[in-house]
């Protein structure tokens, strides 16, 4: 009896669940059709935010992460920081690749580098779903130049910012080494690493393709906001509704009317874009998508709380009101990392394989 009815709630949830979806999915599609100029009007804005922000700051890094997983460079600094990284998180060297270019390139770039390093089994699933839940952020350069530097007219409050998406990494990996069981197929002594050439070349194509995703994404969710123009709703419900689907572009407003703890609790959840961006990963990793969820949730409310005690420790004048809309640049959203690991790239690739070589 018990069965039958476990049996009817289920398919009512079903139901209400698929009802739900095709109502969404008409829905949307009604308003493509009915309002085109306001869909091709935020294509174009999502077109332009690739073409002037996305792709000068992130496809060189996306590359130079990919050459350094794939190369001996890689093979050579996992050695070296295999017990600072099994004593701070409890994952192989190979981990500290994925979290420098987690910190420097934002959120598909940490995802790029764990799908690397699973995929050549220097990493194994369980150390890539833990990896996948802590190296969710946005870039350094992103928080503390575009958001503090260029919206809110202060670094210092960007480097608050960056501070309180960071500093909570620690406090929640705990728990998820207690709870993370051990992976039951051992990793291999010595991987094997591609030669340098080779690795530059599959380099190119892996961060093209994951750009590539990027813009798609990116293209997509910058349809909302003109579509929510057509709803007379409040400002701060237009503001959330902008902003939590893509962070990107809707922080613009979000950083005029919200206070520093609402936007770090955004640029920790990082905004669904974001979130369909490391799908790919997800599914190799077979981390199911509500618990990046729920940790995202978590995430966001520890950096919010951070904000808040930082702030209060140390006050900062920010802009409040800006005098016309700030707009993104690509010095804002690039950094003088990005160019020094560019110009070390190409001193590698002129060495020759013989740079790499390493001796065991």
């Amino acid at each position: 009896m018990e069965r039958k009815k476990l049996m009817k709630v289920k398919e009512w949830l079903f139901f209400l669940q698929t009802g739900a979806g095709l109502l969404l999915f008409f829905s949307f599609l009604t308003l493509l059709l009915l309002h085109p100029q306001n869909v091709q009007a935020g294509v174009a804005a999502g077109v332009n935010l690739c073409l002037h922000t996305l792709i000068p700051s992130m496809l060189p890094l996306l590359i130079l992460s990919s050459f350094f997983q794939m190369s001996e460079l890689g093979a050579a600094a996992a050695r070296l920081l295999e017990r600072p990284m099994q004593r701070l998180f409890g994952v192989p060297g190979a981990g500290a690749g994925v979290l420098l270019f987690a910190v420097l390139g934002g959120f598909p770039a940490g995802s790029a580098n764990i799908r690397t390093c699973v995929e050549q089994q220097s990493l194994s699933r369980r150390d890539g779903q833990l990896l996948q839940l802590l190296c969710f952020c946005p870039s350094a350069a992103f928080t503390i130049g575009a958001v503090g530097g260029g919206m809110l007219g202060s670094a210092a409050a960007g480097f608050l910012l960056e501070l309180s998406v960071l500093l909570p990494l620690p406090v929640l990996n705990l728990p998820l080494r207690l709870l993370r069981p051990p992976s039951a197929v051992p990793l291999p002594q010595k991987r094997s690493c591609l030669p340098a050439a080779q690795a530059f070349v599959n380099a190119v194509e892996h961060g093209a393709k994951t750009m590539l995703l990027v813009c798609a994404f990116v293209c997509l969710f910058s349809v909302l906001p003109p579509l929510l123009d057509l709803f007379p709703l409040p400002e701060k419900v237009r503001i959330w509704a902008a902003v939590l689907p893509e962070l990107t572009a809707g922080i613009r407003d979000a950083s005029q009317t919200l206070p520093l703890p609402a936007l770090a609790g955004l640029l920790a959840f990082g905004g669904f874009c974001a979130h369909c961006q490391v799908l790919p990963t997800l599914r190799l990793l077979r981390l199911g998508y509500w618990k990046f969820f729920l940790f995202r949730l978590c995430h966001a409310g520890l950096s919010a709380l951070v904000s808040l005690a930082l702030y209060r420790f140390v006050p900062m004048q920010t802009m409040v009101f800006a005098t016309k809309s700030a707009a993104f640049a690509p010095s804002a959203a690039s950094s003088l990392a990005v160019s020094v690991c560019l110009c070390c790239m190409c001193a590698l690739l002129l060495g020759g394989d013989a740079v790499f070589k390493i001796r065991a």
